[in-house]
């Protein structure tokens, strides 16, 4: 088939803009697999070589291991201990803190209500200083 250069053109913008339809790629396919292509579009006939040879490559067998090693075993079961260990852990230090806070709370509470009582206590002083000098006077009085 004989495609001229702008009908190329159209097809190549088209398919990198991913509109083609599978037939405008086998028409661009089977246009660049022959030696007849505009020398303007090596680039592209270079990229659908590859894409031509490497659909007709095997790529190896991926192996893959059976058996798990009792190594590896040991390995996982070390590492399960070793998240439940740090899992009690962190729960432990987490209650804990919460203690901790509450006692801070428990503190400051008291200290701010013995803080009140003090307040209250000086001021129930500073009114028998005037009682107490009442009594010296009336003690003189007597006498």
């Amino acid at each position: 088939m004989e495609l001229d250069k702008t009908y190329v053109e159209k097809l190549l913008k088209l398919y990198e803009e991913g509109e083609t339809t599978l037939e405008q790629e086998r028409a661009l396919k089977s246009y660049f697999s022959n030696e007849n292509y505009d020398s303007d579009f090596e680039a592209y006939a270079l990229l659908f070589q590859f894409f031509e040879k490497e659909s007709t490559s095997q790529s190896p067998p991926l192996k893959t291991k059976e058996k798990k090693t009792t190594h590896q075993f040991w390995i996982n079961i070390a590492a399960s201990i070793c998240i439940v260990l740090g899992g009690v852990w962190f729960y432990n230090f987490y209650e804990n803190q919460q203690e901790l806070e509450e006692a801070r709370l428990a503190f400051e509470t008291t200290q701010n209500a013995l803080n009140y009582l003090s307040i209250n206590m000086n001021e129930g002083l500073e009114k028998l200083e005037y009682v107490e000098v009442f009594s010296q006077q009336k003690n003189k009085l007597i006498k």
